[in-house]
């Protein structure tokens, strides 16, 4: 069906483009009309380039949809857990807080919290990264944040001692939060 709309459309508009020009040639008015197969090697040249341009427009949006996954994942956690105000770590600022350097082409989120009273951070990664070496700087992370709160607030002391990390599936995320039974429940159903 798409090919014969092609082929009626490219009729259409070759007669329309042959009767524009008032002094066209008497050879060019004497033309023979273009025949079945003309038309339908039209719309099959015609189909090509709409299938080739889908491709693309599909393969970017599959792109995007990929790159939207780890924001996906720390907004569901974000909506599902109570947190303090949190503030958003850009890739290019995540070293200055888990000495990890995000590699381009690298998906990634990373929330803090906005205020220094709190210990709530939550962070996925997702791509071609050393996963190993993200685990040695979470966990540099967390033994840093536990001497800030060691003695000034419990609470969040305990959040920091019970954090969350996984790795799965080239996806790496860590969380401390008063509920990471929910962090690593959200994390499981959407990478897995």
């Amino acid at each position: 069906m798409k090919k014969i709309l092609c082929a009626v459309c490219a009729a259409i508009l070759a007669a329309g483009l042959s009767g524009c020009g008032a002094d066209s040639s008497a050879a060019e008015k004497n033309k023979p009309a273009e025949t079945k197969a003309d038309s339908v090697s039209s719309a099959d040249a015609a189909d090509t380039d709409v299938t080739e341009e889908t491709a693309a427009s599909d393969t970017s949006e599959e792109e995007i949809s990929k790159k939207a996954v780890c924001a996906d994942i720390t907004a569901s956690i974000l909506e599902s857990i109570e947190f303090p105000s949190m503030a958003e770590v850009t890739a290019e600022r995540a070293e200055i807080y888990i000495d990890f350097a995000i590699p381009e082409g690298c998906d990634f989120s990373m929330y803090i919290c906005g205020s220094g009273g709190f210990a709530d951070e939550v962070c996925v990664i997702s791509g071609d990264f050393d996963s190993d070496a993200f685990e040695a700087a979470v966990e540099k992370r967390i033994t840093s944040r536990k001497r800030d709160f060691e003695g000034y607030n419990p609470d969040e002391f305990d959040k920091l001692e019970d954090y969350y990390y996984e790795y799965t599936d080239g996806f790496a995320i860590y969380t401390v939060t008063a509920d990471n039974d929910t962090s690593a429940r959200i994390f499981e159903e959407m990478v897995k």
